[in-house]
């Protein structure tokens, strides 16, 4: 009788460049940024440059070579008083809107401004959305509907609530709470119709962990869904993938910094592993991402000394993602290496029928010996190539049964 093993990959992996950009440095507290493409093809980002955490203004840059270069950064909102916790967007007739948290009314509301080029902007005010000028509501994130008509998320009073706005009305005033307590509130639409609804919220004694909660009306939502539970994990952003899963992306605490981690669902109940991103001994924060074709666009804040200098800094990731399922016969090994082009690390899939781990070998292309190790079976195992020369590697897997190779490429 014919053994077989059903395999499905499932994996989202690095892309070049090795190294983040950097979109906005020196040392300025450069904070809370937004990335879109827009309508003729370059890069846009609106950030928040907030010198001691009260006097924030608002700052534009583009790129037109995918993110490779910025241009220099540009000021589109300068007030007197802080502007910051932002979401933008391109909508029909190429118009840009902004909506941002701003206390310039006294009371910390949203606010909103428009453009054309997305350097001039008119700003339109304090937003009606069913709270008064003394209440404080802020961190939008604003999605836009496919017929045009705009959903927003927001931190209210005691937490995270929704909004609607028809695409020729006005925004509700229902204020409508989805997640009491919730922080940071972030929200997508899945191509199935399902909204994402994520935040972050103290569970008690100062610990703060990431939530979501899904809704097909904007209505009735789920019950909780807890992703993280380390006690100290923020800045929740959830986005959809090319092959229909729900990617989300946040902060958690390890000692000694904040790094930026993801978890990825099909259904939005059953989420894989915590992943790590970002492996740094400072803070990253503040992710925000798209996704397109199957590149990720991952934007977030770099902490270069606490509190005062932060950079927004940028990184392109390639996403793979389920592969077919397919039947492995008995005796057969199957090994994979992804990206196959690396500069840090990559990743080797092995599967084997065979119990027990096998041997892995790491050879030079002179034929030399530089690393072993063994894995087992139906494992996946990071490859850290960042001490390497330039130049092509060949992996070799040994089994009882046979033997499988694959080549890798170092570029620095």
């Amino acid at each position: 009788m014919k053994a077989f093993i059903i395999v499905s990959i499932l994996v989202m992996v690095h892309f070049l460049p090795a190294d983040p950009i950097v979109v906005s440095g020196g040392t300025a507290n450069d904070y809370e940024g937004w990335i879109e493409r827009i309508n003729d093809g370059r890069l846009m980002v609106i950030f928040c440059r907030n010198p001691d955490w009260t006097s924030g203004d608002l700052y534009v840059t583009f790129s037109s070579d995918n993110g490779m270069t910025w241009d220099a950064v540009a000021p589109i909102i300068i007030e007197n008083g802080d502007q910051a916790t932002l979401t933008f967007a391109q909508l029909p007739h190429d118009t840009f809107r902004v909506w941002y948290a701003s206390n310039e009314s006294g009371q910390y509301g949203i606010h909103s401004a428009r453009s054309v080029d997305g350097i001039t902007w008119t700003q339109e005010g304090w937003l009606d959305i069913g709270w008064s000028m003394s209440d404080m509501f802020y961190d939008p994130t604003v999605i836009m509907e496919p017929d045009s008509s705009l959903t927003m998320s927001y931190r209210g009073p005691g937490g995270a609530y929704i909004t609607h706005k028809p695409h020729y009305g006005q925004w509700d005033t229902l204020r409508t709470m989805v997640g009491s307590g919730g922080y940071r509130p972030r929200i997508m639409k899945h191509s199935n119709g399902t909204y994402l609804y994520a935040y972050h919220r103290n569970i008690g004694g100062g610990q703060y962990e990431v939530f979501v909660r899904t809704s097909m009306d904007r209505i009735t939502w789920s019950n909780e869904t807890q992703l993280t539970f380390n006690g100290n994990s923020h800045d929740p952003f959830p986005n959809q993938t090319p092959d229909g899963a729900y990617l989300v992306y946040y902060a958690t605490y390890t000692a000694p910094a904040y790094n930026l981690h993801r978890r990825r669902s099909y259904d939005a109940v059953n989420w894989e592993q915590d992943e790590p991103v970002t492996l740094d001994m400072t803070n990253n924060t503040q992710p925000h991402f798209f996704i397109e074709n199957t590149t990720i666009y991952l934007l977030w804040a770099y902490c270069v000394s606490y509190p005062y200098d932060h950079d927004v800094y940028f990184e392109p990731f390639t996403y793979v993602g389920t592969k077919e399922h397919h039947p492995l016969n008995a005796g057969q090994t199957s090994l994979q290496i992804t990206p196959s082009i690396c500069s840090r690390e990559c990743r080797v899939w092995l599967e084997s029928p065979v119990p027990g781990t096998v041997a892995m070998e790491l050879f030079d292309v002179q034929g030399r010996l530089i690393r072993k190790w063994r894995a087992p079976g139906g494992s996946v195992c990071c490859l850290q190539v960042n001490d390497l020369k330039n130049g092509i590697y060949v992996i070799r897997c040994i089994s009882t049964q046979e033997t499988h190779t694959a080549k890798v490429v170092v570029v620095h």
